[in-house]
């Protein structure tokens, strides 16, 4: 979308809502939950939440910006002296367990709040391993299984454009998990307008 941009301040309130509302401190949880609320969120308002850039690995789609702050990888490596202190004194990761101090929640709208609500009522009972098989069954990154599944790549660019799609019919894994009922379930032909809207938009 013209104009918007990743946060960091947007990226650490939006771990630290996940975190207060259902006391979750696992890594790989943290991120899917970000992603079920970003994917909730463009379906419903056109738009990221976090605009961030979303890499489809072995263990499902990855926030890779947000994923930096927490291992101080190569985006947090790129930020100034002042972003890398707000990320220093706010967030904190020993192993795979994250802790996020209450920077307040400024940069969070009302329709974020909600994608967030989404995301944690419908996937914030589930285990690190659950939600990444859950997060398998969406299209953004099944597209890429095969040559995940085949090493030949470790990590491929997701398109935001993927995710108006729906899973296939009969999904294993929304069976297995979500009762087979898809909770972003919408009018395909909604979903495919508001994708084209979106392609426009970029």
């Amino acid at each position: 979308m013209r104009g918007a941009k990743f946060s960091v301040k947007k990226a650490l309130q939006a771990l630290y809502y996940i975190q207060s509302a259902s006391n979750i401190s696992d890594k790989l949880s943290l991120l899917k939950l970000v992603f079920f609320a970003d994917r909730y969120h463009i379906r419903n308002y056109g738009i990221s939440m976090l605009q961030d850039d979303y890499c489809a690995m072995t263990l499902g789609p990855v926030c890779s910006k947000t994923y930096d702050l927490i291992k101080k990888g190569l985006y947090y490596d790129g930020l100034t002296a002042e972003g890398q202190h707000l990320v220093d004194e706010n967030l904190f990761c020993n192993r795979d367990v994250v802790s996020v101090k209450n920077t307040g929640d400024d940069y969070l709208s009302i329709s974020d709040k909600e994608a967030l609500d989404f995301s944690i009522r419908h996937f914030g009972s589930f285990s690190p391993y659950q939600l990444s098989e859950i997060t398998h069954a969406y299209p953004e990154w099944s597209r890429y299984r095969d040559v995940l599944d085949s090493h030949v790549s470790a990590s491929e660019t997701m398109d935001y454009a993927d995710f108006f799609s729906d899973p296939e019919e009969g999904n294993e894994y929304i069976i297995k998990y979500l009762g087979g009922k898809d909770p972003f379930a919408d009018d395909v032909s909604v979903m495919n307008a508001m994708r084209e809207e979106y392609k426009h938009s970029v």
